[in-house]
């Protein structure tokens, strides 16, 4: 299914990896000088964590990837395309891939690009408390339960989401979240049939992370549905993490685990830091990711369409966010997705 708001597509060229890694740049060097005002605001050293990023890039992500793409090929191979000699195919398909010296280098440039864009962005996530101290936590609260009939949204989940295998089962796509972000970009970057529609991925994700992770959440600084307590607004949500613990002793709730590590790091400045609740990146990135598949088949579009219902019902449930949150989230996607989409048109008509 070819995605009919998708920019103008061109022959793919040495100079136009150039344009498309041009604007990634640009996008890059604002969010570094972001990243870096926010940190003199608050008196806080920047913590470049690009050579970290790298490497898990290096080290597990990208093999990863291979190993996935890999399989996929070859049994798109063996049960779709079936040439006579499937193995040789495989073999030829793979050394045309590797040995594309542009396809390989804009690519690379591209993950060189996202990694650096990814450590500024912790970086100004991790001092977003010390800009605004948490204090929106106790309106977003409040808006919720006006906005679901005077119910907290957590408690509406529970006949779906209560038990300790459904709370797994949510917990794990959420984690999956990780995963699944990454290979789309990785799929992104080294794309070359579809440049344009790639980059306009790309360009929405980082401006949703600039726009929605550092800048909105600094101005709604919030901590989320788990932190309520123990920034001293109140016990609304001691229900939810008591439940949330009692599944875990049942079958495992991984998000405990982090959220405990996530606190940890806030008191006593470690590595591990970026407690922020509004707007939900998980939320928004998914949404972004969506669109990305819809412009790519209609049935990944309705398979994101459910791992992005999963991801917001999961935010909620594991009390990382409000459902406000998850609201805020999806226009923000929808207005980075046009801007990206602004941007890439830049492709096909380089000044």
């Amino acid at each position: 299914m070819h995605d009919a708001t998708a920019c103008p597509s061109r022959p793919a060229t040495a100079s136009r990896g150039c344009t498309r890694n041009t604007i990634l740049l640009g996008l890059v060097l604002l969010q570094l000088a972001l990243a870096l005002t926010i940190s003199s605001i608050a008196g806080a050293s920047f913590n470049d964590s690009t050579v970290r990023m790298l490497l898990l890039l290096a080290t597990t992500l990208v093999p990863l990837f291979m190993i996935v793409l890999m399989i996929a090929h070859f049994l798109h191979l063996a049960i779709l395309r079936r040439p006579r000699r499937p193995l040789r195919t495989f073999i030829n398909d793979i050394r045309t891939v590797v040995l594309d010296p542009r396809r390989l280098g804009a690519g690379l440039a591209s993950l060189l690009l996202v990694a650096v864009f990814s450590s500024a962005f912790t970086d100004a996530k991790a001092n977003i408390a010390q800009i605004q101290p948490f204090a929106w936590d106790p309106w977003l609260a409040g808006i919720d339960r006006a906005l679901h009939f005077g119910h907290d949204p957590w408690v509406l989940l529970q006949p779906l989401f209560g038990s300790p295998l459904a709370t797994t089962v949510l917990n794990a796509n959420y984690h999956f979240w990780l995963f699944l972000l990454y290979f789309m970009i990785f799929m992104a970057a080294f794309d070359r049939h579809e440049r344009a529609r790639s980059a306009r991925f790309i360009f929405a994700l980082l401006l949703s992370f600039a726009l929605g992770g550092n800048i909105l959440a600094i101005l709604l600084s919030s901590a989320g549905p788990v932190y309520f307590q123990a920034f001293g607004f109140g016990t609304d949500f001691a229900p939810l993490m008591q439940g949330l613990r009692a599944s875990d002793q049942v079958s495992p709730v991984w998000a405990l685990d982090v959220q405990r590590t996530l606190l940890e790091g806030f008191h006593d400045e470690s590595v591990i830091r970026g407690i922020s609740a509004m707007p939900s990146m998980h939320v928004a990135s998914s949404a972004i990711m969506t669109l990305y598949a819809f412009s790519w088949r209609r049935w990944a579009g309705w398979l994101m369409v459910l791992f992005s219902a999963l991801i917001m019902f999961g935010s909620v449930h594991l009390a990382w966010h409000y459902a406000v949150d998850a609201y805020l989230a999806i226009p923000l996607a929808l207005l980075c997705w046009w801007l990206a989409g602004r941007l890439c048109r830049l492709l096909a008509d380089p000044a």
